[in-house]
Order: C-alpha cells, then structure tokens, then sequence
C-alpha cells in the first residue's frame, strides 16, 4: 500500500504542477519539472490550510484526488507527456528501496515528526516555539509531508517528501542528459545534468540522512544548472520559462531552512545581460512574482506564530511582548548553540568550555580539523576527487583541441558559489549546513565547463554517460540493499513483512509533547483569528 500510494501522490503532485503552469504560463511538460512546481503548490495549499483545518484523512484525500483529477485531465488532452511516463515509472520503482527503512534521520523523531503529526491532529497553534526548539524554525517539508497522512498508511508517508524531490530532479537531469538539442547549443548542461545525477544517488544515497537540509542542495544545484543555461543561451524560446521556474526553485528552497534565504544573492546574475535583466525585472508584480511571495511569507508567518521571530533566531527579527515571545538572550544561547556545533565545539559526548571564546574568529578551526575534517570532510573531498577523475577519464580526448569559456555568466556564477563558500567555512562549516552542494559546485562546474570545450559527437558522449548512469544505479541499489541488510540485523526490521519505520531511541519523545498539548489544551489561550479560536501556547 505504501508504494501504491508514493505513485499516486508523486502523480497528483504532477497534476498541481500541471495547474501551475497554466495559472504562470510556463511552458512545461516534462513530469520532473511539473513535480518540482506541484510540490510548491502543495506546499501553499498546506501553508494557507493548516491555520484553519487540521490535515486529518479527509482533508488530505480530498487534495490527493484533486491533483490526480489534474494529472489525468492534462494527460488525456497532452500527447507530448505522454514518454514521460515510463521514465516515471522507473525512476520511482527504484526509489522504493529508498523510502524503506526503519531508522529515520536522527531528527525525525525529535522535532519532524512531532511538528508533522501535530497539523494533522489540529489547526496550527501559534506558540509551538514553546514546546520545542526545532519547532521554532518549520520547513515547508513537514507542511507538504502534513497531507501524507492518508488512509491504511496513517503516519508512514511522513518521511517521503525528500524521497519525491529525489525522484523529480533525477526526471529533470535525464532529460538533459539525454536531449540532443541542448548538447549540440550548451553541453555544459548534459555534463552538469549527468554529474549532479550521479553525485546525489550515490552520496546522498541514504534517505535517513537527508531531513530538510539535503532536499535543498539538491534543488539549488538543480537551479544551478538552469542558471548555466540561461547565462549559455539567453535567447532560446524557453529562457523566460526557466527563469520562472529556477526562481521558484530557490524561492521553495528558503522556505526549506532560514541559512536557504542566502541564495537569493544568485539572482544577482541576472543583471549582467540586457535580455536577462529585462525578463527578471518584467517579471516583478506579475503571478510568478507573488506566488514567489507567498512562499516567502508563509514561510516567515510560521515561523513568527511559532517564536515571535520573523527569522529564527536572529534576535533583531524577534518581537519580545508578544504571549509567546521568546527570551531574547535565551535566543542568543540558541544562536551561539548552533553555531558551536557547526564549528565542532559541541557533540552528543562533550561541549568546549568557553563558548564564545571557541567560535569567535578562527580560534574553532585547529580542533574543527581534528574533530570535524577528518572525520567527515576529508572523505567527502575524497569522494568528490574521485567522481572528478572519472568524469575526466571517461570524456577527455587530448588529440581534440580544447577552448577556454568566454562566458561571463558562467564565472559569475562560480564567482558567487565561492563567495557562499566562503561564508559557510567561517560562520557554519558543517557539510549538512550548505558544505555538500557548495564544494560539489565549487569543483564539478569547473570541470564540466572544460569538458564541454572539447570536441567530440553527441554519440560518443551518450555511450559513455549511458554507462556511468548504469553504474551510478547499481551502486545506489546495492547501497541500500546493504542498509537494509544491517537495518535488518540491528533493529529486528524486515522490509518484506513490514516497510513502516520505527522509532527508534526516541520513541517517547512525541508521545511526550503531543499528549502535552492534549492534556493541556483547555489551559493554553485562544485568539480569534477570522473568526476561528486559535490556540496559542503561551509562556506567560
């Protein structure tokens, strides 16, 4: 039942994002795009519902039926999607060994789990800031996983938003691969497509380990290589619509984590071509540019109705008189906190004594280095060097001349990932903290702009890809083959008999904060918000 419905919701998902393009007259068919834009869609649908319904069964069938109404009207009426199904098809059918699995990220159980179940069991309560820290921060991803709760699978969709965006940039990323068209105008974008492909299979092959960071890197990677499109060919007949949709791809992505908000400094690329600028500015007060702004402010009225920040915790977005208001040095320690355990002063066994002293400066970094780079960077770097040498084994011809790029798009863009770098190393460098794309980005685009120098036909390149993209599924497969292998041993979990996960170490901890707004519901405070009681937890 769990993998029929993981169909039936990426393909209602396809049916918003078929809505989408109408009401933005963006002129896409491909199913990984429409995905993409369906699930920013749901998302809103999730924003604008939950501070009046709670997302019970109802609720949630009644969305889910509506957007495969969508998908099957546009797919009867379109011949020109009709391909993608089979790609579809395979691509989720591999995926279902991904969402299998009976550890969930070390989070889930604290704070994405609560958070999600919560909306499903009321209306959202203004105040959840007080019950939990991770609560004062949300992400669209438990918005969108709030309407999985479907019947026979109750609870055991919650953790599959990750697992759909997976599924719809790898849609996206072999339709560039493969298109002939884009190879004879910009390769760049089939080398970048085909990198970016294998990179987030075998990397972030573990669907626990993704939460609601790496969800993010895999869309402002995927909106990278929209940017390398359009600063390579910024006349096509379809620039305007990629622009529209890489700027709902990184507007999506900020509601993902407030450290996201940073990447707006890319549409600052923008303005280095005439043609490019004008679309960008004709776009301001147009639908794309407010349903934009509905996903930025849904995302920050959340945050505020849950922490009385706008952005949490930043303490000069912090308001302090309201009833659920946060202190604002207790703000700070959580600020401090979070930068600490970046920076490695701070793990599940042992916290450095003098914490301000530690990540002021560059005093962090001699034991950031024996306790974070070591142990994680290092490998990754590794990881990354090796994907780079066989990119450049497999397509590089020394008897064919090689051109340097004259883009000047293409290195301002690079100019800005090593900006956003640079940030990252010094106020947060921890990979699930934005490190894992911006180093892929910082390494891969290079290369892949060299590549795409070299002469040599459409055939030659589609053989050797073929193959790597072979590869890149045998070792996802059996990667997870082998997590669920030690899953099996470790947990007593058996996939065949039952696929729902456990909650693992942490079982109690929501039953503890869900029965603490039930048992506690008629003592919290209600504000009438038009014409609805809302409850607010409040501290006072």
């Amino acid at each position: 039942m769990k993998f029929f419905y993981f169909y039936l919701i990426s393909y209602s998902i396809i049916g918003y994002g078929f809505l989408l393009t109408k009401f933005l007259k963006i002129r896409f068919f491909d199913f990984g795009s429409l995905g993409i834009l369906g699930i920013t869609v749901v998302s809103i649908i999730s924003f604008i519902s939950s501070i009046f319904f709670k997302h019970g069964f109802y609720f949630n069938s009644i969305i889910l039926l509506l957007g495969l109404s969508f998908f099957v009207f546009n797919l009867i009426k379109s011949n020109q999607i009709k391909q993608e199904i089979l790609n579809h098809f395979i691509i989720f059918f591999i995926l279902c060994i991904f969402i299998v699995l009976a550890k969930n990220h070390d989070d889930f159980p604290y704070y994405h789990f609560p958070y999600i179940s919560i909306i499903t069991e009321f209306s959202h309560p203004i105040g959840l800031g007080q019950l939990n820290n991770g609560f004062r921060s949300p992400s669209s991803i438990f918005f969108v996983s709030s309407l999985f709760y479907l019947p026979y699978v109750d609870i055991y969709l919650f953790h599959i938003t990750p697992a759909l965006i997976l599924g719809f940039v790898n849609l996206i990323l072999i339709k560039n691969i493969f298109d002939k068209d884009i190879f004879n105008e910009k390769k760049i974008v089939n080398f970048l497509s085909l990198a970016t492909l294998i990179f987030i299979n075998i990397i972030f092959y573990r669907l626990a380990e993704h939460g609601t960071d790496r969800s993010g890197m895999i869309l402002i990677i995927l909106a990278m290589i929209f940017f390398v499109s359009l600063v390579n060919d910024y006349q096509n007949s379809k620039s305007l619509d990629e622009m529209k949709f890489l700027i709902i791809c990184i507007c999506f992505v900020s509601t993902l984590k407030p450290f996201y908000l940073l990447n707006f400094i890319f549409f600052s690329i923008f303005l280095i071509n005439p043609i490019l600028r004008k679309n960008f500015f004709d776009l301001f007060f147009t639908r794309t540019f407010y349903f934009c702004l509905l996903l930025i402010f849904s995302i920050i009225f959340y945050t505020f109705i849950n922490s009385a920040c706008l952005i949490f915790p930043i303490n000069n977005t912090c308001f302090e008189n309201l009833p659920w208001s946060l202190n604002k040095d207790y703000i700070q320690e959580v600020k401090i906190w979070f930068e600490l355990w970046s920076k490695a002063g701070a793990n599940p066994n042992y916290v450095v004594e003098d914490s301000i002293r530690y990540i002021s400066g560059l005093n962090w970094i001699p034991n950031w280095i024996n306790e974070y780079f070591f142990n994680k960077v290092l490998d990754y770097l590794l990881g990354i060097i090796l994907l780079s040498l066989i990119f450049i084994l497999s397509f590089f011809k020394k008897k064919k001349k090689v051109s340097l790029p004259k883009k000047n798009g293409f290195w301002a863009l690079f100019f800005i990932i090593i900006i956003l770098l640079i940030e990252w190393f010094y106020n947060h460098p921890a990979l699930r903290y934005g490190g894992y794309h911006l180093i892929f980005l910082a390494i891969l685009m290079p290369i892949c702009m060299f590549l795409s120098r070299i002469n040599f036909d459409y055939n030659f390149f589609l053989k050797r890809a073929t193959t790597l993209i072979l590869v890149t599924i045998v070792i996802f497969i059996f990667r997870n083959y082998q997590r669920l292998e030690v899953e099996f041993e470790r947990y007593n979990f058996n996939p065949i008999i039952n696929s729902n996960y456990k909650f693992t170490e942490n079982e109690e901890f929501y039953y503890r904060h869900n029965n603490q707004i039930k048992e506690n519901l008629s003592n919290y405070s209600k504000l009438s918000f038009f014409g609805k009681k809302i409850l607010i937890i409040s501290n006072k």
